[in-house]
């Protein structure tokens, strides 16, 4: 049997906790917002935001994180930097763990081919680490959401328990 008049249920009317999952609404507004264009560089041609004002929107945003390298290697004539990027989500107290990964070439002397490592420069892999290791966090916080990026996401939010939810129900689906 078919009702015709039965209303379907909407996210806001079920979900368990209204308020909370407006306040999350919000957050995810926040993290899927794109950066500012102040905030991102250009070099040879690509745009990037810098790991500094990744690392600021890290702590602004969520007070604290810890990042751990899992693995370094090496690949071809690239170091790879494997890590995993910790925060606790300010709204819920949920500790959420992203991977990311990072590769950088490594520098060799002028006219080498890339596999000839033995043409590696003396302080490449001092330098090149460092910059694996920047795209290997960068790319685990951009999994937050479209703030820690260059602004390029396809991915776009839209909010689903903050739409048109009246005070009255959120505060009664506290009580």
């Amino acid at each position: 049997i078919i009702m015709a008049d039965a209303k379907k249920p909407n996210l806001p009317a079920i979900v368990k906790d209204l308020g909370l999952s407006v306040k999350m609404d919000s957050l995810n507004a926040l993290l899927n917002t794109a950066p500012p264009k102040s905030w991102l560089k250009e070099h040879k041609g690509n745009t990037y935001q810098p790991i500094e004002r990744v690392k600021n929107n890290l702590v602004t945003i969520f007070q604290d994180y810890d990042w751990e390298i899992k693995n370094c290697s090496i690949m071809a004539n690239s170091i790879l930097v494997y890590g995993t990027l910790s925060i606790i989500n300010p709204i819920t107290g949920r500790v959420r763990n992203l991977s990311g990964v990072g590769a950088w070439p490594i520098q060799l002397a002028k006219g080498s081919k890339p596999l000839e490592i033995e043409n590696i420069i003396q302080d490449a892999i001092q330098k090149n680490a460092p910059a694996a290791e920047s795209l290997a966090l960068k790319n685990a916080a951009s999994k937050l959401g479209k703030l820690f990026t260059d602004g390029g996401s396809d991915v776009e939010f839209t909010g689903m328990y903050s739409k048109d939810v009246p005070m009255d129900d959120i505060k009664a689906s506290q009580q």
